[in-house]
This record gives structure tokens, C-alpha cells and sequence, in this order.
């Protein structure tokens, strides 16, 4: 068997074994060192996204994902953004994500982007009707930066959704949690930058409608 095809084979295992609580972790390490997109893992942050992808469908139940595509539905007929969008997109969007394993298996994707959200973006100004930003800024160290880049990005009156979970996340992805604020201190951040934020609770999930103010 290639030698590669044959880390990846096992590194995908042990992912699975490692959702089941199996002491994995030195085992998966070595053999990431032989796959080009889990080199790294679990420390490198493209590393540990493009193994998530794998997994990720399985993280949120099935009712969830629908109630957030009920919320998000309005964007719908827009052109958004959807950054950090992992393997998963609830409306049709352009993606944006640091992993490119994410990315190849998000399938409402109308163009994929690979990038940083810890960096500036790669796009051009007033672009976008909308933006969604689905559990991810309690991952993001640079956030200030990121919540400018998406008001510069974003169309006059362009809006910007946010959803955070209320609660701990799981043990394994907490470790790359770098944040995690009331809902009132997102809510200050957000109008710090120009926002006018709508804000709601729903199924212990936060929602932060944002409106580009010009």
C-alpha cells in the first residue's frame, strides 16, 4: 500500500477512536508527521480543523443545525460571507476557512477561499450583503481585527450574524478556545466597531444580528 494513503488511512481511525475517548493522541501525532494536512496536529491550528472536518458533522445535533438555518434563512437571497465556515454552511455562502479539509467537504459553498481570520482578509471592501460568523469567535485571539475586517467587507446596511454557544464546548476543541465573553461584552465589541446589534437567546444559543452603520 503507498506508505501515504496508509498514514492517512490510520490517522483517520484514530480520529474516530479518539471521538470514543481512546488514548490515541501519541499514535496520531506520529502518524501525522506522513500527512500533509494533519502535519502538526494537534498544536498547529490548520492541523486540528482539517481533522475536525472529519468529525464535524457529528458535533451538532440535527435539530440545532436546523433551528440555526431557520434564523440564518433571511440571508438566503443575498451574497454572504461565511467565515470559519468549517465543512458546514447554512446558507449559501462564500467560504472562508483556514482548513482546506473543511472546506472540501462544505458543499453549500458557492466559492471557497482558503485564509486566516486572524489576519486581514483577502477581499475587497463593501463586497458582501451579509456575513455569518457560526461558532468561531471564541477561537479567534485577533478578534478586534477580524470584527473590522468584516464591517469593511460588508455593503452599506450589510448585516452580520453571529452565533456563540452558551456554555462550555466539548473537553477535546476547548483547548483552542481562546475566549469567552458575556454576551454583553460581544455586544459592546460589536458596537465599538459601527454595529447595531440586535442581540437573543434561543436553544442556550446567542445571536447577534449586527448592522453595518455608515
Amino acid at each position: 500500500m503507498n506508505p501515504i494513503l496508509d498514514a492517512e488511512t490510520g490517522f483517520f481511525s484514530g480520529l474516530i477512536g479518539l471521538q470514543y475517548g481512546e488514548d490515541v493522541v501519541r499514535k496520531l501525532r506520529t502518524l501525522s508527521v506522513d500527512v500533509d494536512w494533519a502535519k502538526g496536529w494537534p498544536e498547529d491550528t490548520r492541523a486540528f480543523w482539517n481533522a475536525e472536518a472529519f468529525m464535524w458533522s457529528h458535533k451538532i445535533d440535527t435539530k440545532i443545525r436546523a433551528m440555526i438555518a431557520l434564523e440564518l434563512q433571511f440571508l438566503e437571497k443575498g451574497y454572504n460571507l461565511d467565515l470559519g465556515c468549517g465543512s458546514y454552511s447554512y446558507v449559501p455562502s462564500v467560504g472562508y476557512d483556514i482548513a482546506e479539509k473543511m472546506l472540501q467537504f462544505n458543499d453549500n459553498c458557492t466559492e471557497k477561499i482558503v485564509g486566516d481570520v486572524e489576519k486581514e482578509l483577502l477581499l475587497k471592501d463593501g463586497g458582501f450583503d451579509s456575513c455569518t460568523a457560526i461558532f468561531l469567535l471564541n477561537y479567534i485571539e485577533n478578534y478586534t481585527l477580524l470584527l473590522k475586517e468584516i464591517f469593511r467587507v460588508l455593503k452599506s446596511d450589510g448585516i452580520f450574524v453571529c452565533v456563540l454557544y452558551d456554555g462550555k464546548i466539548n473537553e477535546w476543541q476547548r483547548q483552542k478556545e481562546v475566549n469567552h465573553f458575556s454576551y454583553e461584552k460581544w455586544c459592546k465589541e460589536f458596537i465599538s466597531v459601527g454595529f447595531n446589534v440586535e442581540f437573543y437567546e434561543k436553544e442556550k444559543l446567542w445571536f447577534f444580528k449586527c448592522q453595518k452603520i455608515v
